[in-house]
Formats: structure tokens, C-alpha cells, sequence
């Protein structure tokens, strides 16, 4: 991923300060660096596309601290953004739909991992 790539998300975040999800084209090569270590760009395709031949063309670009909603992250100018490729959504309803799933799916990733490493911790701490 390029430089370029992350400045215009976080201007586009900047001017968006409660977005939480981004849909944009996919720039070329913008998973280049997974590719080049045999790794697989995270994917998110919406439950309501019904064909298997799915083009993943765009992204999507998740503000992870604006899902919290962190503000004392974006103070100092931290931000923490997943980017997965995605199926074109030119749509607004279909941006829409697919906005809800996705960060419903994104939260739920990280309450199931914040409860497992407490688990975890909780039972370093018993032995």
C-alpha cells in the first residue's frame, strides 16, 4: 500500500469525523505487500450478494477507534483503520446495508476477542 493510499483515507476520514466505514475503489497493487508474503487480503462481502462470481474490486476501510468511539485517540492524531476488499457497492442502499453488517461484524470480532483474552487472563491469574 502506498503512502498516497493512507494520506487520502485519512483525508477523507479528516472530513468525515464520524464516519466509520469508507467504500472506495480499490487502488491497483494496494495489497501488493500481503500478496508478496503469500497472504490473503481480508475479505467482507455482504450477505445480501447472491452470486458466488463475486469481483473484489473495492475496499472497505474501517476506523476502528471511531467504532469504539475513542475520542482521546484521535487527539494526538492515532487512528487504527482495517482495510478489506470488497465487492463494488455503487449504491447508496446497498453502501448502507453493507455498512451495518459490516461494522456489526467487525464489533462483534472484537468483543469476542476482548472476552477471550480476558479469559485468558483471568485463568494466568488463578494458576
Amino acid at each position: 500500500m502506498t503512502r498516497d493510499i493512507l494520506i487520502n483515507d485519512r483525508l477523507w476520514f479528516d472530513r468525515h469525523p464520524f464516519a466509520i466505514v469508507r467504500f472506495r475503489r480499490q487502488h491497483a497493487e494496494e495489497f501488493a505487500t500481503l500478496v508478496s508474503q503469500s497472504q490473503q487480503a481480508p475479505v467482507f462481502v455482504p450477505s445480501f450478494c447472491t452470486t458466488d462470481m463475486v469481483r473484489l474490486t473495492w475496499v472497505a476501510v474501517v476506523d476502528v477507534f471511531q467504532l469504539l468511539r475513542d475520542c482521546n485517540a484521535s487527539e494526538d492524531g492515532t487512528r487504527l483503520r482495517l482495510r478489506m476488499q470488497t465487492i463494488p457497492l455503487r449504491r447508496a442502499d446497498q453502501r448502507v446495508k453493507a455498512r451495518e453488517e459490516l461494522i456489526q461484524a467487525v464489533a462483534s470480532e472484537l468483543l469476542d476477542q476482548a472476552l477471550m483474552a480476558e479469559a485468558m487472563s483471568c485463568g494466568w491469574d488463578a494458576a
